[in-house]
């Protein structure tokens, strides 16, 4: 087995105009012998799938297993939780609020910004608060949420098709907890013709509001030293100004709704053949991914002309093996989960959308989103359009 580590160029930030800090890079294990049977690319999300030595195994089993090549990327923001490299920042409203507290509990004082020694005082002195903190992921990058991300793996794939060591361009599958299962979904929007199959634990079906730092639920809850401090990612959008180059309106939100029937229709319709396999596992009581929402999704997808299955898991099927906990996640073997469904997975009868040089359109409200693919760097181009550029157009010279 060959392994290493190789950095690409990721996809720019064309919704916002931002520019990229740094590349992504890649982990490969790849088969030392022959044309890999196919490429696997393991998305992690913001769980413990992000450990390296996790993902390291989960790719070495795959190769081992099936011939096939394995990836993980690290993303735009995949450092975007304090347990892999992001940081963690008070604002200075919390900051003094918390000061205060241990003021009235007669904590000793201690420099402000020392969040731990303030976190032990006020666990010490009994006092019942929490604060909210920003979480900024690493690199000085923002959460744009999804897109920036589904197109990274796009690039992965486009340049292992070119430089990489034979394999089999018609049998590619995602598998992926969570966020790394939503970021599947989206590839299979932007290409349909690239995937053969996603394999998806507990994915979301469009993205929650507070994982966008939009509201005032927190994204996750961070444990110091015994105080619960209420945390979001910074995220690069907004919800205040409507006339804002970063508002978060319908068309940003039905881009990255992976099961909206009009996008679905369309995806299929772009597809150079029967389109990718839908595996999905969900648990039957799940805040995060709602299996309501779930089985919304795989009746979309069906209806869409796509081949869907869904297992929404109950306690009475947590085996400890393949599903160990009845929460968001499953406590799922990723292992064994891609076991039980990749000798299922069917290869495309068609080219992937890179090799096609393929363009695919999703209209929204007043904006739509195009995907153009090509051969060569950086293999995907994407833009957001006016729908109504030329009516307006045409009234403006009328007048």
């Amino acid at each position: 087995m060959i392994e290493i580590t190789r950095e690409i160029d990721g996809a720019p930030d064309f919704e916002l105009g931002r520019p990229r800090t740094r590349p992504i890079q890649v982990d490969i294990a790849w088969p030392r012998e022959g044309e890999a049977a196919g490429l696997v690319l393991v998305i992690a999300g913001f769980g413990d799938d992000t450990a390296a030595g996790y993902s390291q195994a989960l790719r070495r089993h795959i190769v081992e297993t099936t011939g096939m090549g394995a990836v993980s990327v690290r993303y735009h923001a995949f450092h975007a939780r304090p347990n892999n490299g992001a940081g963690v920042v008070i604002d200075p409203k919390a900051q003094a609020y918390l000061v205060g507290e241990a003021a009235l509990h007669g904590v000793p004082m201690v420099e402000g910004t020392d969040l731990r020694a303030l976190a032990r005082g006020l666990v010490a002195a009994g006092a019942n608060v929490t604060a909210r903190v920003t979480i900024e992921p690493a690199h000085d990058e923002h959460q744009n949420f999804g897109v920036i991300q589904a197109l990274d793996h796009l690039c992965v794939i486009g340049d292992l098709i070119e430089n990489a060591p034979a394999f089999d361009t018609r049998r590619i599958v995602v598998l992926g907890s969570s966020h790394g299962g939503y970021i599947g979904h989206l590839m299979a929007k932007f290409a349909p013709s690239t995937l053969a199959a996603i394999i998806d634990n507990s994915s979301y079906v469009q993205p929650p509001m507070c994982y966008l730092g939009i509201g005032d639920l927190p994204e996750m809850v961070i444990d110091m030293e015994g105080l619960k401090f209420l945390g979001q990612v910074r995220s690069a959008w907004t919800v205040g100004d409507r006339g804002a180059a970063n508002f978060y309106d319908r068309d940003r939100d039905l881009i990255r709704d992976v099961g909206y029937l009009p996008h679905a229709s369309a995806m299929r319709a772009a597809a150079a053949d029967a389109g990718a396999q839908y595996f999905m596992v969900n648990a039957s009581a799940d805040s995060v991914s709602r299996p309501d929402a779930k089985r919304r999704q795989q009746a979309v997808l069906k209806r869409a002309g796509f081949e869907s299955e869904l297992t929404i898991v109950t306690p009475q099927d947590i085996d400890g093996e393949l599903f160990k906990a009845h929460t968001h996640g499953l406590g799922c073997s990723l292992k064994r989960l891609f076991d039980r469904y990749i000798g299922r997975v069917r290869p495309r009868m068609t080219d992937p959308d890179s090799v096609l040089g393929s363009t695919v359109a999703y209209e929204c409200v007043d904006r739509g989103y195009r995907f153009q693919h090509s051969a060569q760097a950086p293999y995907v181009q994407a833009e957001v359009y006016d729908r109504f550029a030329d009516q307006l157009e045409e009234q403006a010279v009328a007048a």
